[in-house]
C-alpha cells in the first residue's frame, strides 16, 4: 500500500498542478476555505471568517472566538513571515532558535499541539516537534484566523491547543492584477516577490513567487565565518487556477517552498592544515490541493478539499579546505541524511446553513494517510492512517442564544482514539454585550518521528518509542465581548478566561547518561490557566489596541504542584492622515518572566528554568503614491535593542544549558516598496 501512495505523491510533485490535483481529487475531500472570497465586499473583508464555520460567517456571528489579523496589519508591521506577525499577539510566546527557526506557545501549550493550516490544508514538516514559523511567508496572504483551544472536532489530531488558518488572496473574475515588491532590512535581509492575476477563457489564474535571503548575523563582527544566526536562502512560488460552472466552484492550487540553511564552523587551523566542517540543511515543501464547493437547494452546500503534501529534509556535512577552498562531502553516515514525509489528506462536509433557521448542522469526514522514509527512520519507512467522521449542529432556542455541540469519532491504525466532543455557547445578552463559553476535548496522536526516529551523531542519540500513548486534553474557555459602534467609531472590550489540561504529555527523557541515549516517553500531566483582557478603539483616522494576559503553567515535574505565572502586555497604535493617506504605526509588547519546571537530561534531575522579562517596540510609517499604486513602508524594529536576556535554560537532548536566551538580533531598520496595478474588465 505504501508503494501505491508514493507513486501518487511522485505524480503530484512532477505533473502540472491541474493534472496532479485532479488525480488527487479522486482520492480525497474537504474544505475549510470553502467559497471564493471575491463574493465578499471589500469593506467587510475583515469581518468575514471561515475557520470552523459552516460557510462564510461574520466575526460577530461566529460561535467560536476567532482572532483576525488582516493584510493591512501585516503590511504596517513589516511582517515577512508568520513569526514576525504573531510575535506581537497577546497570549502567544515565540521561541527562537538560530538554527531550527521559530516555534510558538499558545495559552501555554507548545507548538506541537498547534495546527497550522493554509486555506484549511495542514502544513507538514515539524523539526523538534514544531513547524518553523520563519518558513511560512506572508507575501500572498489576505488574513490570518486564529482560534485558541482544542479544535479537534473540526480539524482532528494536532489541533489540541489551537488552530492558525492562513487565508491566501484569491483570483477575482474579470480582474487583472500585477504586483512587485522588495524588502530590505539592515541586518542583512534582502527579499523580492511578485504576483500576477489574469483571466484565460473561463478560468482565473494566479501566479506568485519570490526569494528571501538572510546573510546571517553575529554580535561579534570580528567573527566572519561562524554565524550564530544562520544564513538562510528561501525560494517560494504558488500557482492557482479557479473556474465555476454548473458542477460548482473549483480551485486548484500548488504551493512550493525550498530553503537552504548554512552552518559554518569556526574552522580548525594547525601548522599542517586548515579546514572547516560545514553543514548545509535543505528543506523542500510542496502541496498540491483541489477545492470544490457547490450550493444545493434548501440552503444545503457541499464542500470538498483534497491535498497531497510532500516534505523533504536533507543534511549534508562537507569538509572544506580553507586554503584551496575545495569541498568534499564526509562519508560518515551520521553526518549526512535525507528524510521524506508525505501526507495525503481528505476532508469534506455537507452543511445546512440558513441565517434565521433554528437548526443548522454539518456532517463530514476526514482521512489522513502519513508515511515517511529515510535513514533515520526505523526499518527505513513507516506509516499510519486515521479515518474520521464528525458532526455538529447549531441550535437557536431563542434569537439571542446559539448552542453548537459537536463530536468526532476517530479510527487510528496505531492508537485507540476516544470520542472527541465539544460544545460552544454564544449568548447575545444585549445588542452591546455577548458571552461565549466552550468546552472541548482534544486529541493528538504521537508523530511518526516520535515513534520511529533514530537520530544518532556525535552529539545526539535519540530513539523513537513505538509504545507511546496518545495525548488527550480538556479545555474550558469563557469570553465576554462588550462592543459599541456608533457612526464611524468602534469600541470593543473583551475579558476572557481559559483552562487547559493535557494527559500523557510526550517529552524526551535520558535513558543512558554514558551514551547520551534518550527516547520519547509519556511524562504525565500538563496544565495551563489564564486570564486575558483586550481592548480596541477604532475610527477612520486612528486606532488603539491594548491587551493584558496572565498565563500560569504546571506540569508533572512540579512536585509542589505550583503554578508559575507569566504576564504579557500589548499596546498598538495606528494613525492615518485622511487626505495624504500617510500612516503611522507603533507596536509594543511586554513579555514577562517565563518560568517552568524542566527535566535536566545531563544531571538526570528536575530544575526550575526561566527566561527573564523583555520589551519589544517597533515603529513604521507608510505612504502610498501614484493613486495608491506604489506603497512604501519605512520602519524600525526592536527599537529597544533587545538581543539576549538573562535565563536559566536547562540542557536537553538538542541543546546545551545556557544562562542567556537569544531573543533578537538588535535594532534594525527596514524599508519595503510594492507596486501594484489593478484593471477591471468592462
Amino acid at each position: 500500500m505504501i508503494i501505491f501512495f508514493k507513486h501518487i505523491i511522485f505524480l503530484l510533485q512532477r505533473t502540472s498542478a491541474p493534472i496532479g490535483a485532479l488525480v488527487l481529487f479522486v482520492l480525497s475531500v474537504n474544505a475549510q476555505q470553502n467559497q471564493p472570497t471575491d463574493t465578499l465586499k471589500t469593506k467587510h473583508l475583515n469581518d468575514a471568517v471561515v475557520t470552523g464555520q459552516y460557510g462564510e460567517n461574520s466575526l460577530k456571528n461566529s460561535v467560536f472566538k476567532v482572532k483576525v489579523i488582516d493584510a493591512q496589519r501585516i503590511q504596517q508591521q513589516g511582517a515577512v513571515n508568520l513569526k514576525d506577525v504573531l510575535a506581537n499577539e497577546i497570549n502567544i510566546r515565540i521561541n527562537q532558535d538560530p538554527s531550527l527557526g521559530s516555534s510558538i506557545n499558545l495559552q501555554g501549550v507548545t507548538g506541537q499541539n498547534i495546527k497550522i493550516l493554509i486555506d484549511g490544508v495542514p502544513v507538514i514538516g515539524r523539526e523538534g516537534g514544531n513547524v518553523d514559523l520563519t518558513q511560512i511567508n506572508l507575501n500572498n496572504v489576505e488574513r490570518i484566523e486564529l482560534v485558541e483551544g482544542p479544535m479537534s472536532v473540526n480539524f482532528g489530531s494536532d489541533a489540541l491547543g489551537g488552530v492558525i488558518n492562513i487565508i491566501t488572496k484569491k483570483s477575482v473574475a474579470k480582474t487583472r492584477r500585477f504586483n512587485l515588491g522588495t524588502y530590505h532590512e539592515s541586518i542583512g535581509q534582502y527579499n523580492i516577490d511578485g504576483g500576477l492575476n489574469f483571466d484565460f477563457k473561463r478560468t482565473q489564474w494566479q501566479i506568485n513567487g519570490g526569494r528571501n535571503f538572510f546573510d546571517g548575523y553575529n554580535e561579534n563582527e570580528k567573527i566572519t565565518r561562524f554565524k550564530l544566526w544562520k544564513p538562510r536562502e528561501q525560494y517560494f512560488a504558488d500557482v492557482t487556477v479557479s473556474f465555476s460552472g454548473k458542477t460548482g466552484n473549483w480551485r486548484i492550487q500548488n504551493n512550493w517552498f525550498t530553503e537552504k540553511v548554512t552552518s559554518l564552523d569556526s574552522g580548525t587551523v594547525t601548522p599542517f592544515y586548515a579546514y572547516g566542517l560545514d553543514q548545509y540543511y535543505y528543506t523542500t515543501r510542496s502541496t498540491t490541493s483541489v477545492f470544490w464547493d457547490k450550493k444545493l437547494k434548501n440552503n444545503f452546500a457541499v464542500n470538498i478539499i483534497g491535498s497531497g503534501n510532500y516534505y523533504k529534509r536533507v543534511r549534508n556535512t562537507l569538509r572544506k579546505d580553507l586554503v584551496s577552498l575545495q569541498e568534499e562531502q564526509t562519508t560518515a553516515a551520521e553526518l549526512n541524511d535525507t528524510n521524506y514525509f508525505y501526507l495525503l489528506m481528505s476532508r469534506g462536509f455537507v452543511s445546512k446553513n440558513k441565517n434565521d433557521a433554528k437548526v443548522n448542522y454539518q456532517i463530514g469526514y476526514e482521512i489522513n494517510h502519513e508515511f515517511t522514509e529515510g535513514g533515520k527512520i526505523a526499518d527505513g519507512e513507516q506509516q499510519f492512517t486515521d479515518y474520521n467522521i464528525f458532526a455538529s449542529t447549531e441550535l437557536k432556542p431563542t434569537k439571542k442564544i446559539t448552542l453548537r455541540p459537536g463530536i468526532r469519532a476517530i479510527y487510528h491504525t496505531k492508537f485507540n482514539a476516544p470520542l472527541v466532543p465539544a460544545i460552544n455557547l454564544k449568548w447575545e445578552i444585549t445588542s452591546y454585550l455577548k458571552l461565549r463559553a466552550s468546552y472541548a476535548r482534544g486529541f493528538r496522536a504521537p508523530s511518526l518521528k516520535e515513534m520511529y526516529l533514530k537520530f544518532v551523531d556525535p552529539s545526539h542519540n535519540v530513539q523513537g518509542n513505538p509504545n507511546l500513548k496518545a495525548e488527550t486534553g480538556d479545555n474550558l474557555q469563557l469570553f465576554t465581548t462588550f462592543e459599541i459602534t456608533k457612526q464611524k467609531h468602534m469600541f470593543r472590550f473583551e475579558p476572557s478566561l481559559f483552562y487547559n489540561h493535557i494527559s500523557n504529555m510526550i517529552d524526551l527523557a535520558m535513558v543512558n547518561a554514558q551514551t547520551i541515549a534518550a527516547t520519547y516517553i509519556n511524562v504525565g500531566e500538563f496544565t495551563s490557566r489564564g486570564i486575558n483582557f483586550n481592548m480596541e478603539y477604532k475610527t477612520p483616522v486612528y486606532g488603539i489596541q491594548a491587551g493584558y494576559a496572565a498565563t500560569g503553567r504546571n506540569n508533572s515535574y512540579a512536585t509542589d504542584n505550583k503554578f508559575y505565572t507569566s504576564n504579557e502586555v500589548r499596546v498598538n497604535f495606528t494613525a492615518t492622515h485622511p487626505k495624504k493617506n500617510t500612516s503611522l504605526a507603533l507596536f509594543y509588547k511586554y513579555n514577562g518572566k517565563l518560568q517552568a519546571y524542566q527535566y535536566n537530561y545531563t544531571n538526570n534531575e528536575v530544575m526550575l528554568g526561566y527566561i527573564n522579562a523583555f520589551n519589544v517596540l517597533d515603529a513604521t510609517i507608510s505612504q502610498p503614491f501614484f493613486k495608491k499604486r506604489l506603497n512604501t513602508t519605512l520602519g524600525v524594529k526592536n527599537i529597544l535593542d533587545v538581543r539576549n536576556v538573562r535565563a536559566s535554560i536547562v540542557g536537553g537532548v538538542h541543546q546545551s544549558s545556557s544562562n542567556n536566551a537569544m531573543i533578537a538580533m538588535g535594532r534594525t531598520l527596514f524599508f519595503s516598496i510594492r507596486y501594484s496595478i489593478n484593471q477591471i474588465k468592462q
